[in-house]
């Protein structure tokens, strides 16, 4: 806000330098977010893929954007839009140490999961059996575009900029649903935790958390996934603690997740007549 002879005249504040630059990257990581929003439907293991053959790709898609699962997705890539429409994040450099070490062990999330990926399927699996074309989009729809890799990349970028949800209202948008997002996944993760030790199987139940104790704890991914899930979390609510009421908000999302386990895990058991 400049002062002209004796006129308070309001001027656009922390406008972006490179406006174009902002919505690339808006762009890209809602494109992102779109395939894994769909290939959680349609990938293969997913618990759901029945009902997406059922209803269809657009149908499965709104509605996993309008479950409590996808939710925070779904305020992410509303907060990306915001970022297209109009510009905030400012993209330049900070040399804070405590951003940098977390954006740190976000990339280094993804360079493992990849590592991994290519290591243990995509070499010795995907690319004799199935041929360049093929392990390339099961890799890109597979893996790097899981909620892991694509919050991980975009996240990590975000935490070495000067972006505030202060300034941004984009940023503070895309953190609240990346809280969202992370809380459900904490519960469920506790669910499908507990749902096994127990000895028990629900409808919805991932493979791959079928054997925790003999399969799931001693995998690279379950140890990246919990790495991403906490260091996200934590810088997401840093961020957010200045500009948000953040005891409310996180008891809010508790309060939605437990009311959709309890209802969908109710209606899970229920057996009919």
């Amino acid at each position: 806000m400049v002062q002209d002879k004796g006129k308070q005249i309001d001027m656009p504040q922390n406008e972006p330098k490179n406006k174009l630059l902002n919505r690339v990257f808006a762009a890209i990581f809602f494109m992102f977010i779109l395939v894994l929003m769909y290939y959680t439907g349609y990938g293969e293991g997913s618990p759901v893929k029945p009902m997406a053959d059922l209803i269809g790709p657009l149908a499965m898609t709104l509605f996993h954007a309008l479950s409590p699962l996808g939710l925070g997705l779904t305020i992410i890539l509303y907060g990306l839009l915001k970022e297209i429409w109009r510009p905030s994040l400012d993209f330049t450099f900070h040399r804070k140490r405590k951003w940098i070490i977390m954006s740190a062990i976000l990339f280094a999330v993804v360079i493992l999961l990849n590592i991994w990926w290519w290591v243990v399927n995509g070499l010795p699996n995907w690319l004799p059996q199935r041929g360049l074309q093929a392990t390339l989009a099961e890799w890109f729809m597979g893996l790097f575009t899981v909620d892991t890799c694509v919050l991980s990349l975009m996240l990590g970028i975000l935490f070495l900029t000067n972006s505030t949800p202060k300034k941004s209202p984009s940023y503070k948008t895309i953190l609240i649903g990346t809280v969202f997002y992370q809380i459900m996944a904490v519960m469920l993760y506790v669910v499908q935790t507990g749902v096994n030790l127990a000895g028990s199987h629900t409808p919805f139940q991932v493979e791959r958390y079928t054997d925790f104790l003999g399969y799931t704890i001693f995998q690279p991914w379950f140890w990246c996934d919990i790495t991403y899930m906490i260091v996200t979390l934590v810088g997401a609510l840093l961020l957010l603690r200045e500009s948000s009421n953040i005891k409310r908000m996180v008891l809010i999302i508790a309060a939605v997740c437990i009311g959709f386990f309890i209802i969908g895990g109710s209606a899970a058991f229920m057996k009919p007549p």
